[in-house]
């Protein structure tokens, strides 16, 4: 994992706002990331991705529930998306790899966070 993403989680554990089982299951995940989608996650480009899931598997620990992203926010953009199809085995494969399961209702975020991820990684490749 780049090391200012690491750097952020490291700041969200001594926040106590993570535990390092989270950050364990964050490494699994950019790296199911990186290699399914063949882009490097970066500060610059997967920060709020890695916070976001950093935070939403805090709140699947504690036992909050996960309400469902609006179908309006994912849009045609992000279902129609090539990778969009791939995000629920990319999912499970983290969760075989860790024994967390993540509820049904995260998938529209992630799918969000890694479709818009990869089109800004096409537009600067073709820009």
């Amino acid at each position: 994992m780049d090391a200012t993403l690491l750097t952020r989680l490291n700041v969200l554990l001594d926040a106590k706002k993570i535990d390092e089982d989270i950050i364990r299951v964050v490494d699994v995940f950019v790296k199911e990331t990186e290699s399914e989608l063949g882009i490097a996650l970066t500060e610059d480009n997967a920060s709020m991705f890695v916070t976001h899931i950093a935070m939403a598997l805090a709140r699947i620990k504690d036992g909050e529930e996960i309400k469902p992203i609006d179908d309006a926010l994912l849009g045609e953009e992000v279902t129609t998306s090539p990778i969009y199809p791939k995000i629920p085995t990319m999912i499970r494969r983290v969760e075989d790899q860790t024994n967390i399961k993540i509820p049904k209702a995260e998938y529209g975020y992630v799918a969000l966070h890694l479709c818009a991820l990869y089109v800004s990684t096409l537009e600067r490749t073709n820009g």
